[in-house]
């Protein structure tokens, strides 16, 4: 159970930038997919528990991948991608002949966990005004016992002081992926300290997007030529 160590004023301001953030992800998810996308059911976790952030009838395996922000601020995201929806990213995103390749599939979800990472913490450190960044992310297929022992080492490992859990869902082809983020106490002084007037806006971040975009492209272009 995590405990706030907000005000309520700093705990909108910290609702604010986070769903400015969450729309640089959409925006970036909205590429990838080529699909509109809804994001839904944004909330602070109290709780970090399998049925707040996996879903009471959640029965299959899940796919989940692991950041690290490290930098000014530290923070552990967690992207969700239940079974069916990862075929359906697939299906979206790669050639038919590359579907039946376990480590290209995986290789798929890292390189959209990059991307969409990116977007969450350019963003953030544009409007905290800090320097923060993603480390090397990490895959696995889990189950919900597997989950549990995971969130487990995340509370035992770090002091939790906000966590938020945001649902990105595609319009078209209704696929859904499922973002955590839990932040330690660095996120403390942060917010307490943030100062309006020097929030980077507009054209600060666009150089950032663009040049993760090319890096989309070139992946795309190793694996298809």
């Amino acid at each position: 159970m995590t405990q706030s160590q907000f005000s309520v004023e700093n705990t909108y301001l910290i609702n604010d930038i986070t769903n400015i953030a969450l729309g640089n992800v959409a925006q970036s998810l909205s590429t990838v997919m080529k699909d509109e996308i809804i994001i839904r059911n944004v909330q602070e976790v109290k709780s970090l528990d399998n049925d707040t952030l996996l879903g009471k009838e959640n029965n299959g395996n899940v796919y989940v991948l692991t950041t690290n922000i490290i930098g000014d601020m530290n923070a552990h995201t967690m992207l969700l991608i239940h079974a069916e929806d990862e075929q359906g990213i697939i299906e979206k995103i790669l050639p038919t002949s590359e579907w039946g390749k376990k480590e290209m599939r995986e290789a798929m979800l890292m390189e959209l966990d990059n991307i969409l990472i990116a977007a969450f913490v350019t963003k953030l450190a544009n409007l905290f005004n800090n320097k923060i960044y993603g480390h090397v992310p990490s895959i696995k297929e889990m189950n919900s016992s597997q989950f549990e022992e995971q969130i487990k080492q995340v509370e035992a490992e770090t002091n939790i002081s906000y966590a938020l859990k945001a649902e990105l869902a595609a319009f078209k082809s209704r696929v859904k992926l499922d973002l955590v983020c839990v932040f330690d106490e660095s996120l403390v002084p942060t917010v307490n300290n943030f100062d309006i007037d020097k929030a980077f806006v507009g054209h600060q971040e666009e150089t950032q997007q663009k040049d993760c975009g090319d890096s989309k492209k070139g992946f795309f272009k190793s694996i298809f030529g």
